[in-house]
């Protein structure tokens, strides 16, 4: 089949379709789908700008960020054409001639190699923002890596959104003696600076905590309560399995949690979850890397917001009034803060049945482990092993992460349901199940389609 955007898409449309409707709540307000965290060639992505974004908006989209590593889309910028590590396929080079033969801007060096021009930001805008249906994000993913004790090694990567340009710090060496807790704290600030300087507003998401070996912990989360989102659901990061860990895995299901647990507890800000693809792969090339589990439409948010603006969706993601994704989504969901409900409803669906969970946290939760895992990663090399090596705490799930409450329907039918928060409750969040197999099959990523809403307490 010949490689184009177009051949891509025809496989997978009816996944996109199906992924996408959702009803308009009754507030005036409309959900936007969209996610922020997307590779192209300007870093490790395997595929054009042009490419990347034609992808998600024609699938039905309304908001993208193409968040490369530590690198701001703008200027030039140049990739050379070949079949080494980090080169521009001819494959892809081809099907982008095809494509958009008005974009490409080919330069040939004095040895007859051959690169290509990569397109700005404020080009792809032109290009394809439409007002009211399709916006580009601003977003860069800061990549460090940190080495709080001699031979640890842990990587922390944050996705920072509508902030035009590369915050200061960031570094792919290891900073020797600096725990992961401080490094986030500090790529904050450093975050937190740049939007001052452009007179913006910033949103900023730890990404997927668990990759790639547990480099970062619910403790880290506890001690930086000003970091309000994370990824609990991430397309692209292939968990790596773990010896010791309990029998039934420890996701981000649990991990967030047990940060939500003490921060509420502590009154500090809950932590939000987002659901993102973290696209590197589009075409399926075999021996491309990441690899299938990197492919679009896999994770996204839902966000209620007044209008398809980076304010207003970032006002309505700070407000908690959006839903993170996998393969389902809510057909509505709401929080009476004055009554302490949470309400959600989800669409049926032909061959399919729903399950909607409310799963609370307990005032009277221990702050003691129950247990530590030493974790060590079964693919990593022996001299890699001391360097992975984790220590993951285990906290009680009778208490934290309890299942309140779970309402079904049969096949074909919605479900709508609601929780109360009682006297004891530090919070609630919901979780909608549909039995489908996802695309993404790596270790820990959800083996059923899920959809989360906030926590909310009253």
């Amino acid at each position: 089949m010949e490689l184009t955007r177009r051949a891509f898409m025809a496989g997978t449309a009816a996944i996109a379709a199906s992924r996408i409707s959702a009803a308009e709540p009754t507030t005036g307000k409309h959900l936007y789908k969209g996610q922020f965290h997307t590779h192209t060639y300007w870093s490790d992505g395997q595929a054009f700008p042009e490419q990347a974004v034609a992808l998600y908006r024609d699938a039905g989209y309304n908001f993208l960020g193409l968040s490369d590593h530590n690198v701001y889309a703008t200027g030039e910028r140049t990739k050379k054409v070949g079949t080494g590590r980090g080169e521009i396929r001819p494959q892809i080079l081809d099907a982008f001639r095809r494509e958009f033969p008005d974009c490409v801007e080919t330069v040939t060096d004095e040895k007859g190699a051959l690169s290509v021009q990569l397109a700005t930001i404020e080009r792809l805008r032109a290009r394809f923002e439409q007002p009211g249906k399709f916006l580009l994000l601003d977003a860069v993913e800061a990549t460090t890596k940190t080495q709080p004790v001699e031979g640890i090694e842990n990587q922390v990567h944050m996705n920072y959104l509508n902030v035009p340009g590369v915050a200061e710090g960031l570094t792919g060496y290891p900073l020797k003696g600096v725990s992961v807790a401080q490094r986030i704290e500090a790529i904050r600030k450093s975050v937190e600076k740049l939007a001052r300087e452009h007179g913006r507003e910033e949103l900023l998401v730890l990404n997927h905590p668990i990759w790639r070996w547990y480099d970062v912990l619910a403790e880290d989360l506890i001690a930086t309560p000003d970091v309000r989102f994370f990824e609990v659901c991430n397309g692209g990061s292939p968990y790596r399995p773990g010896k010791g860990l309990p029998t039934d895995g420890y996701d981000t299901d649990r991990f967030w949690d047990v940060v939500n647990a003490f921060r509420a507890r502590r009154g500090q800000p809950l932590l939000y979850g987002v659901g993102n693809d973290d696209t590197h792969e589009y075409f399926g090339l075999p021996g491309t890397s990441p690899g299938i589990h990197c492919l679009p439409f896999n994770a996204w948010s839902l966000v209620r917001a007044e209008a398809l603006t980076p304010q207003a969706l970032l006002a309505a993601m700070k407000a908690g009034d959006f839903a993170a994704c996998e393969g389902v989504q809510p057909e509505d969901f709401s929080f009476d803060a004055a009554k302490g409900t949470l309400s959600v409803a989800v669409a049926g669906a032909p061959r399919q049945c729903r399950t909607i969970q409310f799963i609370v946290t307990k005032k009277d939760f221990s702050e003691k482990p129950v247990k530590t895992f030493e974790v060590k990663p079964e693919d990593a090399r022996e001299a890699d092993q001391p360097k992975t090596l984790r220590k993951v705490n285990v906290y009680d799930s009778k208490k934290i992460g309890v299942v309140a409450k779970s309402a079904s329907g049969g096949v074909g039918e919605a479900v709508r349901a609601s929780y109360t928060l009682r006297p004891d409750d530090l919070y609630v969040r919901a979780r909608i199940l549909a039995p489908a197999r996802p695309a993404a099959t790596a270790f820990l990523h959800p083996r059923l389609h899920v959809a989360w809403t906030q926590p909310y307490r009253a």
